[in-house]
């Protein structure tokens, strides 16, 4: 009897266990459509100074890639220094909708190192304190290559500036 019993609330824990546990499954042509993209960078260097910062990924297209983040904007931008869960990757995810860049999120090093090239605490040029003005005058921060004026200028071998 005692066995009957025990096999009996055995039997009940395990359907229980599977009820109360079971995951809903959903097809993904019935999932909502998001209209928000997101992308993940790897982010080679950074610059940082009083206007923000200028972060260095590496785009869609293995071309380096600019993303300025001027102090005025950091509340659109989380930045977190994780504890040993990303194993010093530096990486950017950036969340868009359409052509507008709706949040960043940027994930640092555990610790960084300053004496490397690719990270440096230095003044801003003059040609970057405008790009961080524009920016803060418009509003919303844009990729490097929607940012107008710098891109690399392209000159014939031996020609003159």
């Amino acid at each position: 009897m005692k066995r009957v019993l025990t096999f009996f609330i055995i039997l009940i824990l395990i359907i229980g266990a599977g009820i109360t546990y079971a995951q809903r499954v959903v097809k993904l042509g019935d999932l909502p459509k998001s209209e928000s993209t997101i992308n993940v960078y790897h982010v080679y260097g950074f610059q940082e100074a009083y206007e923000g910062y200028k972060i260095v990924y590496i785009g869609n297209n293995n071309e380096p890639q600019y993303l300025y983040l001027p102090v005025e904007l950091l509340d659109k931008v989380r930045i977190y220094s994780p504890q040993a869960n990303t194993y010093s990757q530096n990486f950017l995810v950036i969340w868009k909708q359409g052509d507008r860049v709706t949040k960043v999120e940027w994930y640092k090093p555990l610790e960084i190192d300053y004496r490397l090239p690719n990270y440096s605490l230095q003044p801003f040029s003059e040609k970057d304190k405008e790009i961080f003005s524009a920016i803060v005058g418009n509003g919303e921060l844009v990729l490097g290559t929607e940012i107008g004026g710098i891109e690399p200028t392209i000159r014939a071998p031996g020609g003159s500036e």
